[in-house]
């Protein structure tokens, strides 16, 4: 398709793409004579950039990130993470009614929903909204699917919180220590809990729908395997932090 034609697939504009063609977000287009032609890894591209826009990332932070992914070099150089560190919490985003409806305009019809969610909070006159990324997830409509996971999330950090009072914070109180020397561990106990908390629902979930699919019979079994295919990530990290992609 022609530039145009992206642009109305993709409901950019020209000066859109244009711009991402010069950050370097946007690959160039095949040329054939003096007409770029592009094709459907740009829509996709175009779709991953305004996903990420919509979670809060800046067009040079996303520049970044799609280098490190295209070079196979370290996201965490990327990031600025240290080993061992994690920037996985997201900062909460405070919005007037009007500016919510506008950035999840999917969302206009469902806030009470997404307030019975817990999705976003009421502050002032407008919203707290503690995770963008959930209520992302919302707005690409599974919001039955962000309201399940905030509940689960919500029962395990009871029972996670019971460990760490009972076993950690209380005990080192009572041995004498003071309020303030426990706390470099439990920020860095945060940090980590919150990558490996990461980690692991990412397994469990890619290992709970191959047990779906390995237990559903005929063609179900057959179509949620071809999805898990599709959607497989395959990567890991060397000891230096570089990206790979898996080829077994």
């Amino acid at each position: 398709m022609t530039i145009d034609e992206l642009a109305r697939s993709t409901e950019l504009p020209v000066r859109t793409i244009r711009e991402y063609h010069t950050m370097r977000l946007l690959p160039a287009p095949e040329r054939r004579g003096r007409v770029g032609i592009y094709g459907a890894e740009h829509v996709q591209r175009l779709n991953l950039i305004s996903r990420l826009q919509r979670r809060g990332y800046s067009l040079a932070g996303i520049r970044d990130l799609l280098h490190a992914w295209d070079s196979g070099t370290g996201l965490t150089a990327v990031l600025g993470i240290e080993a061992g560190d994690a920037a996985l919490d997201e900062t909460p985003l405070r919005l007037t009614s009007s500016e919510l409806t506008e950035r999840f305009p999917a969302l206009a019809d469902h806030l009470d929903d997404v307030r019975a969610a817990g999705l976003v909070q009421p502050s002032g006159d407008g919203y707290l909204v503690r995770s963008p990324a959930l209520l992302a997830l919302a707005a690409d409509g599974m919001l039955d699917l962000a309201a399940t996971l905030r509940r689960e999330v919500a029962a395990a950090a009871s029972c996670v919180a019971d460990v760490i009072a009972d076993r950690l914070i209380l005990p080192q109180l009572r041995a004498g220590q003071k309020p303030e020397e426990l706390a470099p561990p439990l920020q860095r106990g945060r940090l980590l809990l919150m990558q490996g908390a990461a980690s692991t629902l990412a397994d469990q979930l890619g290992a709970a729908l191959q047990r779906r699919a390995d237990e559903a019979a005929g063609p179900d079994g057959q179509a949620i395997r071809a999805v898990l295919e599709q959607v497989r990530i395959g990567v890991f990290a060397d000891a230096a932090g570089n990206i790979r992609h898996h080829r077994a």
